[in-house]
């Protein structure tokens, strides 16, 4: 029994001692948490931080309602957007500058110009900074650069980034500024002022979906490139229509229960109506054959089109995109979304057969190179590097059972989500205005200039 009262007495010391532990511990927890209203402002702007990782962490500690990012970090690809690496970069000074390089601030005067080469130099990580000349944006030139206008203008800041492949150009600004760039390159100065105003708050949100949401390599200090991979920007010099439609919708993004909406836009549909299932093949067709009267994009040319690929034609196309097939014998049109949008497009060889997963996808296999593709209004399309959509349905053609080709009848440019920029202009010489446009085009949706991040 002694022994027994021991052993109890053992266990009794124990969890009175875990206890007082546990206590303890709980105690120091009050002493060191931060309480929420002691905060500083930068844990609570997301636009202060620029390290992707710190920013998610301080985000689960934001307050509801977070402020739109102010400031943007651009990759400025090369020529023609084809590489994240330039080989050659020269800067030329549009007002007094600072240069910092390894360190040392050098002040450089207007008309200066620095240029940097691969070539002249293997030095890798080691970065150059122009900015203005206290410190705060400037105004440079990238002379050489081709874009859409010579010799394209940068506000902000620019650092290059030597690597081993090359120069990385990033330039950093205010949103606003880059929104500036971004409309004229992507919707036409010449366009309605309420369908430029819609442009405007599409390709706000997109950004700033971009830089909470960063999918760029994070080897690449930026939160979007220039090109379509994101959206353009500065392939066409500001206009004073589309400055206009940033600053009449100055901070306005699209949201929905407090989320932003993913505020996609291409340049034309095919007549979609978000009411309307097209997902089946006998439904798809039915309404590509008819031109509705309702359609504001009924009289462009993208509206609808066609295009001949041959049999010799598909075949060359599936060898040089590595689908071992054989000789091409067929094409099958497989699972659509609800707008009618090809998902799976199958292609038949006398080697077997490949299943084409994706619209971007399907777009590039049936790239119209050495065919033409023809308009509504009789003219040929130019060169696109892909159909201009997957909006289409198929029209095979035989000689008995040989198959000869097929006749592709299609209709709209680009991926058909969001909203169709081409359907806003008409909208907006009807009358509507830039809110309704955008109900039209992403359902029951508001404008705010602050939205809960949902952390």
């Amino acid at each position: 029994m002694g022994k027994h009262k021991g052993k109890r007495l053992f266990f009794f010391c124990m969890i009175c001692g875990a206890a007082l532990c546990f206590w303890y511990l709980e105690k120091i927890s009050q002493v060191v948490k931060v309480p929420k209203e002691t905060e500083t402002e930068e844990s609570r702007d997301i636009s202060k931080t620029t390290d992707t990782e710190s920013s998610h962490e301080e985000g689960q500690a934001q307050e509801e309602t977070t402020t739109i990012p102010e400031r943007i970090r651009v990759l400025i690809l090369s020529d023609g957007f084809e590489s994240e690496y330039q080989n050659r970069v020269e800067v030329c000074c549009l007002e007094d500058t600072v240069a910092l390089e390894n360190g040392r601030e050098t002040v450089l005067k207007a008309g200066e110009r620095r240029a940097f080469s691969v070539e002249e130099t293997d030095k890798t990580e080691t970065s150059v900074v122009f900015t203005g000349i206290d410190g705060g944006d400037g105004q440079f030139c990238l002379l050489g650069l081709k874009r859409g206008y010579e010799n394209p203008v940068y506000q902000g800041k620019i650092t290059l980034i030597r690597t081993q492949e090359g120069y990385l150009v990033i330039n950093e600004l205010s949103l606003e500024d880059y929104l500036k760039k971004v409309l004229p390159s992507e919707m036409p100065a010449s366009y309605p002022m309420e369908a430029l105003k819609a442009q405007a708050v599409c390709a706000r949100t997109y950004a700033v979906g971009q830089i909470l949401s960063p999918r760029m390599d994070p080897d690449i200090p930026a939160d979007v490139d220039d090109s379509v991979n994101y959206q353009v920007y500065n392939n066409q010099p500001e206009d004073e229509r589309t400055t206009l439609a940033v600053k009449d919708t100055g901070g306005m993004v699209l949201t929905k229960d407090n989320q932003l909406v993913e505020a996609l836009y291409y340049s034309t549909s095919c007549g979609i109506d978000l009411s309307r299932n097209l997902s089946e093949e006998a439904v798809f067709c039915a309404f590509l054959e008819v031109e509705n009267e309702t359609d504001y994009e009924r009289t462009e040319p993208w509206y609808r089109w066609n295009v001949w690929f041959s049999q010799e034609e598909l075949t060359r196309l599936a060898m040089e995109q590595e689908y071992h097939i054989g000789t091409v014998t067929g094409l099958t049109t497989g699972e659509r979304e609800e707008s009618g949008c090809l998902r799976t497009l199958t292609v038949q060889g006398t080697e077997g057969a490949s299943t084409i997963e994706g619209e971007y996808s399907i777009r590039r296999f049936l790239n119209p190179s050495e065919t033409t593709v023809k308009l509504l209004d009789g003219t040929d399309a130019p060169m696109l590097g892909m159909l201009p959509s997957a909006f289409f349905y198929l029209v095979p053609s035989y000689e008995g059972e040989a198959f000869l080709g097929c006749q592709v009848i299609g209709g709209g440019y680009g991926h058909g989500k969001g909203m169709s920029q081409n359907g806003a202009r008409h909208m907006a010489e009807d009358g509507w205005d830039f809110t309704k446009i955008l109900k039209y085009y992403y359902g029951e949706t508001e404008l705010n200039e602050a939205f809960d991040t949902g952390d």
